[in-house]
């Protein structure tokens, strides 16, 4: 899972990230924010890492961490958006070919 919903993220666990470290959390979230077109099951943990941008800390990064690792191992999963002349919302379960 990517977040645990009885997971408790607060500003006040943890350490404060430094400059540098900051700004490599807030562009890791940016990324998986823009994922979350395509990957509505990392909806909501990142909603939650998200309300931590202005001063993160090792928890709130180790709860990044988690979710990029939830990704890595679930990167045949998503939605499939493509264009179409029809105006029909079409559902299907795609396999993944075997390489």
């Amino acid at each position: 899972m990517p977040m645990s919903v009885q997971d408790k993220l607060s500003s006040v666990q943890g350490t404060a990230l430094s400059d540098a470290d900051a700004f490599i959390y807030r562009s890791a979230v940016g990324g998986l924010q823009y994922l979350t077109l395509t990957r509505p099951d990392i909806s909501f943990a990142i909603n939650k890492v998200c309300q931590y941008l202005s001063k993160p800390t090792t928890v709130h990064w180790e709860a990044v961490k988690r979710i990029l690792r939830y990704v890595k191992g679930t990167v045949s999963t998503g939605l499939r958006i493509r264009k179409s002349l029809s105006m029909s919302l079409v559902a299907a379960h795609l396999a993944r070919a075997a390489s």
